[in-house]
């Protein structure tokens, strides 16, 4: 084998070393493709299975970034999922970030009801985020909530290296007004140039249980699994449009509107 032979040989097997060790896109970890659709358990009737609607919804959660001023940690996550195609095999997942309370100096009120839409879609035996809504005072007059597609998102693939691109995305909260935003940038413009935004503590769990999402999917507006919940002895109707107190219902502090005038905008 003449000298410009071995290079093309040791050229190929280098190649073929990058490609087999590069991280592909999508998430390889959830056990539902198209039996996603028409299978198994279906309590709230949307022809989706019931067990396929939480793994999607679990491993895209989405991963925050809290600032360092934070003070207003606590929350309750629960979740909603619908087909919004059969054909191109692609689902919306509904996060209720369901903070306990929005913690601004001069605007801070019991219950904070932000919220994320990731929408993905499966192909090839995997999963692929294709977009994802952030709210962040939807519904206010500072709103800044916008749709962002999965190139303008970022992903922290050295925290848990199951995640990958188009994997669950990385978000940043506003300091105690709880928006999400794509980047630190985008946060900093956010609300008039007021909300704040820094990598200081992350979190991707659920802080009242640990556990991630589960028995959390509230349904549909139509078809409620979840609606009443009962916590320290307070109760919270999350799908009314009645207002949301996040379990705290302070006498001194007024209270946020409830969820479902966002449910009912996005069709959940």
């Amino acid at each position: 084998m003449n000298r410009f032979a071995r290079i093309a040989v040791v050229s190929l097997g280098l190649l073929l070393a990058m490609q087999g060790t590069a991280r592909a896109d999508g998430l390889g970890t959830i056990p539902y493709g198209d039996n996603c659709w028409g299978t198994g358990t279906d309590a709230d009737r949307d022809g989706l299975n019931d067990d396929c609607e939480y793994q999607v919804a679990f491993w895209f959660m989405p991963l925050f970034w809290f600032d360092s001023g934070e003070s207003g940690f606590a929350r309750r996550p629960y979740f909603a999922v619908k087909s919004t195609s059969f054909s191109t095999r692609t689902l919306q997942v509904f996060y209720m970030d369901t903070f306990f309370e929005d913690s601004g100096v001069t605007t801070g009120h019991d219950g904070d009801p932000e919220f994320q839409i990731l929408e993905v879609h499966y192909s090839g035996g995997r999963w692929y985020l294709d977009w994802a809504y952030l709210s962040a005072h939807r519904k206010s007059s500072c709103d800044s909530s916008a749709w962002y597609s999965y190139g303008q998102l970022e992903y922290d693939t050295a925290i848990d290296s199951r995640n990958s691109s188009r994997g669950w995305p990385t978000l940043y909260v506003a300091e105690d007004k709880h928006a999400t935003y794509n980047n630190l940038s985008t946060c900093d413009s956010g609300c008039f140039a007021q909300d704040y935004c820094s990598r200081t503590t992350y979190q991707y769990l659920d802080t009242a249980t640990s556990n991630r999402l589960v028995s959390r999917n509230v349904g549909s507006t139509a078809v409620q699994l979840i609606n009443s919940v009962t916590l320290n002895g307070k109760t919270e109707r999350l799908l009314d449009d009645v207002e949301f107190t996040g379990w705290d219902d302070q006498w001194y502090r007024p209270n946020s509107q409830g969820y479902r005038r966002h449910l009912n905008d996005f069709g959940f």
